[in-house]
């Protein structure tokens, strides 16, 4: 009976054996791992002893020596196994093979870290694995010695929860010293936005000009900015509506002014108060398609810039994707706004180019990003049955958006006085910004490609935030595939039925011609 107990010591310290490399490559070298390894060993030692007379005898044979040599291979690779996860453990690295770089912090993430200006706590209250994990996965890319990051189960500390105001477990609490942002949904978005606003010093506005006839950032149809407004706020900006004709002054608070898609043309007054906002260093964003009875020429003629008014075609495989009078850019000028757009491409349904000329004020023009060679711009376009007239269409590249700056001392040389005008300090940058499109940022094309964060990224540099400027987060794709009830009886039969009996039947086919 003893002899029966003791042959299945070698069983039991196999097992004793694998289970402690097991367990230490899941939780580490914890007391768990440690009792396996010792109670295998021990249970080999008591085994070894007891056969020690038979295992001597067997070491004398040829098999002995040919089993050796397979034990000591096998022990070889064994050892290699314990190397290589010793090795993923220590100094494990991931590698992002998705499309959309799903399991990587986005280039705003990043950006955002590296500009940290204090310390961050980020707490996850989860009670549950399953959610710590997954908020564990996502805070430990947040790498940086300003951030720590903690998990707390509201159950076991409801006092803690209080304390943050939680309410519900999955809730994370962003903390910098006395301020605090919660955030129900956990994602990259969340969080970055989150610690965007918790270290932002000031509140900055952005006010979408109103009354000549540009795209209102209330309308949620594909003609409207409801999204490019949401989005601006998830970067924690207030977005307003703004009418200088009824205001007849300047927001005093205006970080941003925005005009996307005006139709007819701003009064004399409303020009006026548009030039000294930028005389006072003010940032100001024109998106203006063609075909319109606007006349901004006298305006954009002092920066050094104009609209042509004319159509633009692209005739290269890419804008014949999305339609001839849809230009498709990949041509980026090297500028913060566009940088961190190389790779990617946009587009823009029914656009103008930009004219350039000498600005009268000094203001320094920078082309931004334009069209492909294989495009033009159509004097006479009535539809998509379009061609290029030698001598009378302009031949591409052509620029589409362009950016004029200027330097200004506003406490000695403000070009225009106007009561109401906004306070700004000493050398400040003036920014104006001119597309030549407004679709682009429409609801019905902002999320496509990379127009939504060349609006953005827009946004972020005339705001002077250089964090900003960089690709948003992207969210999964939907890639399921929806099947009927027939497709899928269908796809039941073929899988379960008939593939493994083709196989049987081959399989029995084979065997008896062989027999």
């Amino acid at each position: 009976m003893f002899q029966k107990v003791v042959d299945q010591f070698a069983y039991l310290s196999s097992i004793a054996l694998l289970g402690a490399l097991v367990r230490y490559t899941v939780s580490g070298w914890d007391l768990t791992a440690q009792t396996l390894l010792y109670g295998g060993l021990g249970l080999m030692a008591v085994y070894l002893i007891v056969h020690r007379a038979g295992i001597q005898t067997a070491l004398r044979t040829r098999a002995a020596r040919y089993g050796g040599m397979a034990g000591a291979t096998g022990l070889l690779v064994l050892g290699i196994l314990v190397l290589a996860n010793f090795l993923s453990v220590r100094h494990n690295r991931r590698i992002d093979l998705t499309e959309n770089q799903l399991y990587s912090l986005s280039e705003q993430s990043l950006k955002v870290i590296d500009s940290l200006p204090g310390d961050i706590q980020i707490i996850g209250f989860f009670g549950g694995d399953s959610g710590r994990l997954r908020f564990e996965d996502l805070v430990r890319q947040y790498r940086s010695p300003r951030i720590e990051f903690q998990v707390v189960n509201p159950r076991n500390e409801p006092g803690l929860a209080a304390q943050y105001g939680i309410t519900r477990e999955g809730q994370v609490a962003i903390v910098s010293g006395d301020e605090q942002v919660l955030v129900d949904d956990l994602s990259e978005e969340k969080i970055t936005n989150a610690i965007i606003k918790i270290t932002r010093d000031e509140e900055k506005v952005v006010y979408f000009l109103q009354g000549h006839g540009e795209r209102d950032i209330q309308d949620g149809t594909g003609a409207g900015l409801s999204l490019a407004r949401q989005e601006v706020e998830n970067q924690n900006y207030r977005v307003e509506s703004y009418n200088l004709a009824q205001q007849s002054r300047l927001p005093e608070d205006a970080t941003i002014m925005v005009s996307a898609g005006p139709r007819v043309d701003f009064l004399s007054a409303e020009i006026t108060l548009l030039k000294s906002y930028l005389a006072m260093g003010g940032k100001l964003l024109l998106l203006v398609d063609p075909q319109t009875d606007l006349d901004l020429g006298d305006f954009l003629a002092e920066y050094g810039l104009g609209l042509a008014n004319q159509v633009l075609i692209d005739a290269s495989f890419r804008g014949q994707l999305l339609g001839a009078a849809a230009p498709v850019v990949a041509d980026y000028a090297d500028h913060p706004m566009t940088r961190e757009l190389s790779g990617s491409n946009t587009f823009f349904p029914g656009s103008q180019h930009i004219q350039i000329s000498t600005s009268p004020l000094e203001y320094r023009i920078t082309e931004l990003l334009s069209t492909s060679a294989a495009s033009w711009a159509e004097v006479d376009f009535q539809g998509e049955d379009v061609a290029f007239d030698p001598g009378k269409d302009t031949e591409g590249p052509l620029p589409l958006a362009a950016v004029a700056t200027r330097t200004v001392d506003v406490k000695e040389d403000p070009t225009v006085e106007v009561e109401g005008n906004p306070a700004a300090s000493e050398n400040v940058e003036s920014r104006l910004v001119l597309f030549g499109d407004s679709d682009f940022a429409s609801n019905a094309y902002f999320n496509e490609i990379a127009n939504g964060d060349l609006f953005l990224m827009t946004v972020g540099w005339l705001a002077e935030e250089d964090d900003l400027l960089a690709i948003r987060p992207k969210d999964p794709e939907n890639r399921r595939i929806n099947v009927t009830l027939g497709q899928s009886r269908m796809i039941f039969w073929a899988s379960v039925i008939l593939f493994p009996l083709a196989t049987l039947i081959l399989g029995t086919a084979i065997w008896l011609r062989r027999k």
